[in-house]
């Protein structure tokens, strides 16, 4: 009997020592990523803007968040004796210009049409061309000529303040 309680310990102390030194093994080979190999560039953030147009009658509010030249955002426009226009847009910065498809309602019809946007300074000008339907959505004839609306900049407001 004493032999097998002699084997049974000597047995159960070399499982026990092999399964700790398994347990470090393991410990050693599981390496965390130290905060210096993250590159900055994989913590990309959007840029997040939100202008707006106010006078007596009239408002236009644009909020958008850039990634890249990427672009996203809202678009509401609200002119005295006018329906109001209510979407979403996303498109490209293309230097200081914002080309997108807005897609909005407006007298419960679902419409998509290219929009323009410049910035200078702090604010967004909307420029205006000729435009045809093309699939259904209205798309700028000529990409190079552009009326902007000088008389209505977009002012850059804190995204709280709408």
């Amino acid at each position: 009997m004493k032999n097998y309680l002699l084997i049974f310990t000597a047995l159960t102390s070399i499982i026990i020592s092999s399964c700790k030194n398994e347990t470090k093994k393991e410990e050693i080979e599981i390496i965390a990523p130290d905060e210096t190999d993250i590159m900055e560039s994989d913590v990309n953030s959007p840029e997040i803007g939100c202008y707006r147009y106010a006078s007596e009658k009239d408002t236009v509010l644009l909020q958008m968040e850039k990634m890249n030249e990427e672009v996203a955002g809202t678009l509401s426009y609200n002119y005295f004796e006018k329906d109001k226009n209510d979407g979403t847009f996303e498109g490209k910065m293309v230097g200081d210009t914002l080309f997108a498809d807005y897609t909005f309602g407006s007298e419960g019809t679902v419409s998509v049409r290219e929009i323009m946007f410049v910035k200078k300074g702090n604010n967004l000008i909307e420029g205006f061309s000729e435009v045809e339907e093309v699939n259904g959505k209205m798309k700028f004839k000529n990409n190079s000529k552009f009326t902007l609306n000088d008389k209505m900049p977009l002012e850059e407001i804190r995204c709280d303040e709408n």
